[in-house]
């Protein structure tokens, strides 16, 4: 892209526009699914609330129908209000009403447990190269999927050879647009942004051959990432009845965040 949009969506009376940027690889006019999911995370995540209070430990994403490059509408409902432990769902709708994506988020709240944390055993950092000094995607001519959603992030691949091979990729991402236009870029938006990638980084069939669709996406964190850059450790797997998953480990410069999985539809063209 010449130029970066202001957000990934703007509000608009209740509605949420989505940027041309958010579109998927499968079909120009669906979204891709990190988008929806940044946007389903932020809006549970700041339900009734804010980051000071809550910390959105896992978030579900059903990716009902492909989602149009359209406004949608967000409906949010709290299943399960509680003072240290929330389940909050939202329904997206597309322009006509349909119901194309549901979403159940489990909000934690934060509150200090005595630990301390200098005394816990915690994972190193990860061993890899950091991003800086890595080729970024947008200078590699290997573009399988042409424009879409990758043109709102920097992605760096641990190992170049990882944007045009297949198999187990480690791949840095930095989101370069808010979810919101006008608003600041929240941690939880890098790590849902780039969440939604391990079938896509650690292909193992052609996708001009096979679709590896996801259907769904859970994310589970223990914590934000402290820094602009989220690394995925992501793999893949796909069995000739049609189905398989990928799944990744989620870290920063610090150390481990969570995961995230997939379910994947797996298709000849």
């Amino acid at each position: 892209m010449e130029t970066m949009p202001a957000g990934l969506f703007a509000r608009d009376s209740g509605r949420y526009v989505p940027d041309p940027v958010c579109a998927g690889p499968w079909d120009p006019g669906a979204m891709h699914g990190g988008p929806i999911a940044a946007l389903v995370g932020r809006l549970i995540a700041d339900h009734d609330g804010d980051d000071a209070v809550w910390f959105l430990s896992r978030l579900t994403v059903e990716l009902v129908r492909p989602v149009p490059l359209k406004p949608v509408t967000v409906d949010l409902e709290v299943r399960r209000p509680g003072r240290r432990l929330q389940l909050i769902d939202a329904v997206v709708r597309d322009p006509d009403g349909v119901e194309v994506v549901v979403a159940r988020g489990l909000r934690l709240r934060r509150a200090d447990n005595g630990l301390d944390e200098d005394q816990l055993a915690h994972p190193e950092p990860p061993d890899v190269a950091a991003p800086v000094g890595l080729s970024s995607y947008a200078h590699s001519h290997q573009r399988p999927f042409g424009n879409f959603f990758m043109d709102a992030l920097d992605i760096r691949a641990v190992v170049e050879a990882d944007f045009i091979g297949m198999g187990p990729a480690q791949v840095w991402f930095s989101l370069l647009v808010p979810v919101m236009a006008g608003e600041p870029v929240h941690p939880l938006d890098r790590v849902l942004t780039a969440a939604d990638f391990p079938n896509g980084v650690s292909r193992i069939l052609d996708p001009l051959e096979h679709q590896f669709i996801n259907p769904d996406l859970t994310v589970s964190l223990h914590r934000y990432p402290s820094d602009e850059w989220v690394l995925l450790d992501g793999v893949s797997h796909a069995r000739r009845g049609g189905y398989g998953m990928a799944q990744c480990e989620l870290s920063d410069a610090r150390g481990h965040l969570g995961t995230s999985v997939q379910t994947l539809l797996v298709a000849a063209r």
